[in-house]
């Protein structure tokens, strides 16, 4: 089954404190590699934690792992990163920032 939903980015805690180590450290890597999907959603396209799944948007695609989370049926969350920017449209509307929380997905198990 193909989830759809909107994917929403932010910085993590985890995120900000390993990119001091390195952009290259494994665990930076870790820390921004997942996809964070509910679990209700999870069950539905019979997708488990840690899972590998294609994420689609109409701008790109990235295979990473997903996360159980609490999040709202779908809705999605991955940390801003250069994996969520291939999501993410350059588009900015007039506005300077691109749709960081307004990227339609489609999620598959792999």
């Amino acid at each position: 089954m193909v989830l759809t939903g909107i994917l929403n980015t932010a910085r993590t805690l985890k995120q900000g404190t390993t990119m001091h180590i390195s952009k290259t450290s494994p665990e930076y890597l870790d820390a921004i590699n997942y996809i964070g999907i509910c679990a209700q959603d999870m069950a539905r396209a019979d997708i488990s934690d840690g899972d590998r799944v294609a994420v689609v948007s109409a701008s790109g695609e990235v295979t990473i792992r997903a996360k159980k989370m609490d999040v709202q049926e779908g809705a999605f969350f991955m940390p801003v990163s250069y994996l969520a920017n291939r999501l993410v449209s350059a588009q900015t509307h007039g506005t300077g920032v691109p749709g960081f929380k307004t990227t339609m997905v489609e999620i598959t198990k792999v």
